[in-house]
């Protein structure tokens, strides 16, 4: 339970930071006269953006069985590998199928009037978002594993 705790925590980090980048991003843009979206408390639990919550909470997830278990154990292999899938995904799949849905919303939209429903958009996370979550991971797990010592 305690991994989980640590996971959990590196998640909610990300999506903090998520909104702190977001609040900034929208007071710059609204200096500047440049109309966005407003941040809101569901900013806190949107998909996309930097850094990556996903990797952050996998990471996690690497880092504390690996500081725990030893990271020559089948059980942090089988975290890495979960890791590697997650990562993967959100950059090499996710991320090319929100780009075709902005596309297919924008043709749709020019095809069949602006009144047409937009299709939902999937998140994916670019390279320096996925490092950032990593990022997140790691201070996180050792964080919590080396100097809180949560598992002492």
């Amino acid at each position: 339970m305690k991994i989980f705790f640590v996971c959990l925590n590196a998640w909610f980090i990300a999506q903090l930071i998520k909104v702190i980048i977001n609040t900034v991003t929208y007071y710059y843009n609204k200096k500047k006269g440049i109309s966005c979206g407003r941040v809101t408390i569901g900013t806190l639990f949107k998909l996309g953006g930097m850094p990556s919550s996903h990797t952050a909470t996998v990471i996690a997830l690497c880092g504390c069985v690996g500081l725990h278990s030893g990271f020559d154990t089948d059980l942090f292999a089988a975290c890495g590998i979960f890791a590697f899938i997650v990562m993967f995904d959100a950059f090499k799949v996710r991320l090319p199928i929100s780009r075709l849905t902005d596309a297919f919303n924008r043709l749709q939209g020019k095809v069949c009037g602006d009144g047409v429903e937009d299709v939902k958009k999937v998140e994916g996370h670019t390279i320096p978002e996925i490092i950032g979550g990593f990022i997140v991971g790691v201070c996180v797990s050792l964080f919590w594993v080396k100097c809180v010592g949560i598992f002492n």
